[in-house]
């Protein structure tokens, strides 16, 4: 998965009245209002002004509530900070200059000389100078000037799209001092970049970065309860530490560099043991404080809150913002558990909307009629126990469109916000999401015809027969003419009976294959959902040249009156595309700023349909039509559906983007925060959520059983699940199953980032999946297979071969693998095979008997699954290259094509006749490239294209995206001129993969044996045969006893379930190999209609296997059960 930031659609932005402030104690009311206003063009129906009522029954009932805050008397001495004087900044920039400082506290002993800063280029900045882009290693940016303040660099700048830099400013052994990378924008009238350590916050001159480092800096401080508040970092040696508290965000310094606001002190106390393994990340190197007990902490909850630690004389030895996420919790979220959060239409025809916003100092609702002109407000109710604010109105009828107008402090901008806010409930949208409308998903209005009755056409009792198959709504049908041209793209291309792609599919389905896979079809915040705001490949290229300016300064300014469309200049540029001049990718880079395309790992409402992939965005027809797809894939195609989650991240977060709604609503909740900078963490990509905290956990529950009830969703999978705490992954599990017992979960186990190995919580990783029934990807058999690992780049991708490419067996010219390192590619093929069983034992290639989970891979345990369900093999999906485009960076340039034809069959067998759930990647049975891409999230149709008519593969059609494979543009051209016609397939070859891959399918389909379920079955039924370190290398001989030994597996009625046993024997290996069957009486199995094993010969206990064949071999039952195959015979 990977993710853009998308072009503004429709922003909003709002002005405030002026008011005053008046309290006795602190009080505040909030009269506040605003406007609205367009952005790219976007038509006048979406703007509106309250001031200026839409219809002559505007209403607005608006009685901002008063939050009292009474604190005690203090008498401590003014906290002030000490010896402070104006900071002056040395130089001033050019216009053609950015002066960057790092400010630090005076020290007569540091030495800043071997500091260095390090800036590049991207799509997101791209103002730096080319004299300043140097390696990494490369420290020749040192400071321009150093003083009792700190270094200071004057950076050259160039002119660019994106006026903002990249930078890291790196101590002498290369340390980022920002803590992450910095990206400051640079203002027309300032090029002044002020930066403190363990921050990314850029300020516009050193004395306001001084002022933050000396005073109030970063968001060290944890309010974990209602009193109790852990301070990492705090200063011990402090006389007092206080809580200061402004209703009004006016904590600030005086003239007097002094800090006069009120507050109250807390007194040190311990954290519980309870408390030390529910925060482990604060346990270490902080300050535990209470506060009074007789506090008014559920209004303070909604202030500015600083904690200040003061000597005895009141000089400020630290300062710091609080993060409140788990006072909010304890709080108020054991009461909203229950609460039903969203709109609702009650039986009584009223509408009742209620939001969890606890920290909100005031939410009013506003309506809008069908033109998006405002009908009135209505004030909210807030309950203090639960944090829910709501109203139940009868002037909201199904339809409605309406906000949230949310007046908030944000501690991001440490003022009081005040903006209108979509629902984070929404269920329908307006066109691109800037109105949530109010819909009854039980309306019969908003179901198809026979919705109510529809069922899944697989049962789920055992995924182990699950065959997965991973599509994208927009690929699966963007480019197809047999598609009519309105229904390209979206949802109701799946309702097509006589369409090639639907046609495909329903023989995929006739085949075995069991789930389709949809990429996400939630809310997506970086795809246009104007029509004419989007220039796709289909179109002429003057509209492209109409929705993107950038075009008319562009190289590729003269086609937009060549009369072509963008796909035929596409082309036509592929014709002389080089790695000097990649015009294709240029082009497409631009293409992607104004097309439809994305694969949709960008969150912007969780529980609403995709409004692109609808005919008409506007409104409930994406819901309509997101229920005909489903339907027709079930009735009409046979296959179960698959939905693809995305909770571990929201789009953006803050208070000035417009696709963040969680953390407008409630600021630093929804949003995992770093404990010491309180800057939103993004190891996932984005905005990484918080699902450990409870309302979030609340909100994906919520979220998950309108998906599993209202659109009948058989399985989900979770983006980077391991950013989730396990146990919120079994709650949800427990609530959808409430709805259907056998839906299905599984996703990305994979350990990283600032969750990895436990750190905040036991995360639903890998390591901790054994007997939960949830399935993992396993990368285990995936790298053994492919070779290498996803992270390689430049020729190192070349070196790495895998089982399915010819390590060892078939090495290419530049190879640097050993034979024990096939041989141990081949055990982890092995254990993948056999599910990945922690205590599967077998053979290793060092004569070792050994289980799973002794297995390396990588440093760690290789098998970790308690039941091969808990176990996603594959070798593609669709991040990273193809599998085509994979196997050819790898394979021998001697291989013929049909030898890699039946590479990608042998690599796809590992997982289609193995124990796991085998998992398949839309194209992998066509031969699918992407032109060498590794990833194509934002890449476009031109090099995401299927083509189920089997004509092309899309191989060869320009260099990929230089900012992903730029580095790798050398290896890509020698392989593409050195593999020639070889790597080209026709139809020819397309075809003949698709017979191979159906026939995959059937045998696993055919076999139960193929489809144990349970780990305890594996282990009695499972041997390998060839192991140890005499094994024929290439060579997989996986026997299935279905003998005496063991009860008769025969849950199923066919004749091919009359059998003793099964072999599953691959030769991934270029020449024939003749192996010894531990016993006689195999017959080659029936089911192929293919040539896939053609020449496989069985004379008594002699089996010869050709080339690059996977088979499936037989042990028919006679007139009694006998011996079968034991695993002892292994």
């Amino acid at each position: 998965m990977q993710f853009s930031q998308r072009e503004c659609v429709q922003h909003r932005f709002f002005k405030k009245k002026p008011y005053r402030y008046k309290f006795k104690t602190l009080m505040l009311p909030i009269l506040t209002t605003g406007f609205l206003i367009g952005c790219n063009d976007a038509s006048d129906e979406t703007n509106h002004d309250p001031d200026t009522p839409a219809t002559e029954n505007y209403f607005d009932t608006t009685t901002p509530p008063n939050f009292d805050i009474v604190l005690p008397k203090t008498n401590g001495p003014i906290a002030k900070l000490a010896g402070s004087e104006p900071v002056a900044d040395p130089i001033a920039p050019s216009e053609n200059q950015a002066v960057v400082y790092f400010v630090t506290k005076p020290d007569i002993n540091a030495d800043y000389s071997q500091y260095s800063l390090y800036t590049w280029n991207d799509g997101n900045c791209d103002r730096a100078d080319s004299t300043w882009l140097k390696d990494w290693s490369d420290i020749s940016n040192t400071p321009t000037g150093i003083d009792q303040y700190g270094p200071y660099w004057q950076l050259p700048l160039k002119e660019g799209d994106r006026d903002c830099l990249n930078i890291i400013i790196r101590d002498a052994d290369l340390n980022n001092q920002l803590g992450s990378d910095a990206r400051p924008s640079l203002s027309k009238s300032n090029h002044n970049i002020a930066l403190i350590s363990g921050s990314t916050t850029a300020y516009p001159n050193r004395e306001e970065a001084y002022l933050q480092l000396s005073g109030i800096a970063n968001a060290q401080a944890h309010l974990i309860s209602g009193n109790q508040l852990v301070w990492k970092n705090a200063p011990t040696t402090a006389s007092e530490y206080r809580l200061y508290v402004s209703l009004d965000a006016k904590i600030e310094l005086n003239d007097r560099y002094q800090y006069t606001q009120p507050y109250v002190v807390m007194t040190p106390s311990s954290l519980t043991a309870e408390q030390q393994i529910k925060f482990p990340q604060l346990n270490k190197d902080s300050v535990t404080l209470s506060l009074n007990d007789e506090l008014n902490i559920r209004n303070i909850i909604k202030a500015q809150l600083v904690a200040i630690a003061v000597d005895n004389e009141g000089n400020v030895l630290a300062g710091t913002q609080i993060q409140t996420a788990n006072s909010l919790d304890a709080l108020f979220s054991s009461n909203a558990q229950t609460v039903e959060l969203g709109s609702t239409i009650q039986e009584n025809g009223q509408t009742q909307f209620q939001v969890w916003a606890p920290s909100a100092q005031n939410i009013v609702l506003v309506l809008f009629d069908d033109d998006k002109k405002e009908r009135g407000r209505l004030q909210m109710d807030y309950n203090a126990n639960n944090g829910v604010w709501s109203v139940t109105t009868n002037k909201a009828t199904s339809g409605s469109y309406y906000l949230y107008d949310t007046t908030v402090f944000h501690p991001a901008s440490q003022k009081i916000e005040h903006y209108e806010v979509s629902d984070p409930y929404s269920l329908s949208l307006s066109t691109n999401s800037v109105y949530s409308q109010v819909v009854n998903l039980d309306a019969p209005e908003l179901k198809p015809q026979g919705w109510d009755n529809l069922q899944r056409p697989v049962k789920q009792d055992n995924p182990a027969d699950f065959i997965i198959y991973e599509s994208h709504v927009r690929d699966f049908s963007a480019q197809d003419q047999s598609t009519p041209a309105n229904y390209r793209g979206k949802y109701l291309a799946f309702n097509q009976q006589d369409s090639v792609p639907v046609k495909h599919m329903q023989s995929l389905s006739q085949s075995g294959v069991t789930h389709l896979h949809l990429l996400p079809i939630f809310d997506i915040a970086t795809i246009n959902e104007s029509k004419d705001k989007v220039a796709n490949i289909d179109q002429p290229f003057s509209k492209l040249c109409q929705v993107n300016n950038k075009i008319e300064s562009s190289e590729f300014a003269h086609y937009c009156s060549s009369g072509l469309s963008i796909t035929e200049v596409l082309a036509t540029l592929t014709e002389s595309d080089s790695s000097d001049h990649p015009a294709v990718q240029s082009l497409n880079r631009l293409i992607s700023e104004t097309d439809s395309f994305n694969w949709g790992y960008d969150p912007f409402h969780y529980t609403a349909p995709e409004g692109s992939y609808s005919t008409n965005p506007e409104g409930t027809q994406r819901i309509v039509e997101t229920r005909q797809m489903i339907q027709a894939i079930k009735n009409n195609i046979g296959m179960n559906v698959v939905m693809d989650v995305v909770y571990n991240h929201t789009n953006s977060a803050g208070p000035d983007n417009h696709t963040s709604v969680l953390d407008k609503i409630v600021p630093w909740y929804y949003n995992r925060l770093n404990p010491i900078t309180g800057t939103v963490e993004n190891s996932t990509c984005c905005s990484n959520t918080a699902p450990e905290h409870a309302m979030m956990g609340k909100l994906i529950r919520d979220s998950l059983v309108v998906w599993a009830r209202e659109y009948k969703i058989d399985a989900f999978r979770f983006d980077l699940m391991a950013h989730h705490p396990l146990a919120q992954i079994q709650d949800a599990l427990k609530a959808v199953q409430a709805v259907d017992p056998k839906i299905y979960f599984y996703g990305e186990g994979w350990n990283f980032g600032e969750v990895a190995d436990d750190a905040l919580f036991v995360q639903a990783s890998q390591a901790h999946l054994a007997g939960t029934g949830i399935g993992s990807f396993s990368d285990r058999l995936r790298d053994a297979v492919r070779g290498g690992s996803p992270f390689d780049s430049q020729e190192g991708i070349r070196k790495t071969q895998g089982f399915g490419n010819g390590a060892w067996v078939q090495p290419n010219d530049i190879t640097e693998q050993a034979l024990s390192d096939a041989l141990h590619n081949t055990d982890l093929v092995r254990l993948g095979m056999a599910g990945n069983l922690k205590a599967f034992q077998f053979i290793d290639a060092n004569d070792t008997l050994v289980s799973g989970d002794h297995v390396d891979y990588n440093g760690q345990p290789a098998g970790y699954a308690q039941d091969p369900t808990e176990i996603q093999n594959y070798v593609s999906k669709h991040d990273n290259q193809t599998l085509w485009d994979n196997n050819q960076y790898k394979i021998a340039y001697k291989a013929s094509l049909d030898e890699r034809v039946r590479m990608q069959a042998v690599s796809l067998a590992t997982a289609m006749l193995g124990q796991g759930v085998p998992f398949t990647h839309m194209g992998s049975e066509i031969l699918r490239s992407k032109s060498m891409q590794r990833d194509s999230y934002d890449s476009g149709d031109w090099f995401n294209k299927v083509d189920f008519t089997l004509h092309d593969n899309n191989w060869d059609k320009g260099l990929p995206r230089q900012d992903k494979d730029g580095e790798n543009y050398s290896i890509i051209t020698q392989v593409i001129d050195t593999h020639s016609v070889s790597a080209k397939p026709s139809h020819q070859e397309i075809a003949k993969m698709v017979d191979y891959y159906q026939d995959l399918a059937k045998l696993r389909h055919t076999y139960p044996l193929l489809r144990l379920g349970k780990g305890k079955e594996v282990i009695k039924r499972i041997a390998f045969h060839n192991t140890g370190s005499a094994q024929i290398p290439g060579l997989i001989v996986m026997s299935i006893d279905n003998g005496t030994n063991v009860s008769d597996f025969t849950h199923e009625t066919s004749s091919h379930d009359q059998l003793d046993g099964l072999i599953v024997t691959i030769n991934a290996s270029p020449n024939p190999i003749t192996f010894t069957l531990p016993v006689t009486g195999f017959v080659l199995s029936s089911v192929y209609q293919s040539d896939l094993a053609q020449g496989v010969l069985i004379k008594g206990s002699t089996l010869t296997l050709p080339a690059w064949t996977p088979a499936v071999l037989e042990l028919p039952r006679q007139d009694e059960r006998g011996i079968g195959i034991p695993v002892s015979m292994n």
